[in-house]
């Protein structure tokens, strides 16, 4: 199973909720805007530009978004499989 982000929206209308999904583990990211700035420190239209898209309806930019993540936070194998699935969440 390929990496892929789950976005979910987060009930408050404004924004969504991302989750990493990856070697069937769930990752909850927190709110999208908040995890682009305080994880990644990047604006949403930079990740966006980075990964070639900001349409997350297709599986294709929400695969090429976890790839981009797991890059950006320099997640191995090891890593991915010790962390609890709150870790990596940006609240």
């Amino acid at each position: 199973m390929k990496p892929i982000i789950v976005v979910t929206p987060n009930g408050y209308g404004f924004g969504h909720d991302w989750s990493l999904v990856v070697k069937g583990r769930s990752f909850y990211l927190g709110q999208d805007a908040k995890f682009c700035q305080r994880v990644l420190g990047m604006r949403g239209s930079e990740v966006a530009d980075a990964i070639g898209s900001n349409d997350l309806s297709k599986d294709t930019t929400r695969r090429r978004l976890a790839a981009f993540i797991i890059q950006s936070l320099g997640l191995d194998q090891e890593q991915i499989e010790s962390l609890q699935s709150w870790e990596l969440c940006c609240q």
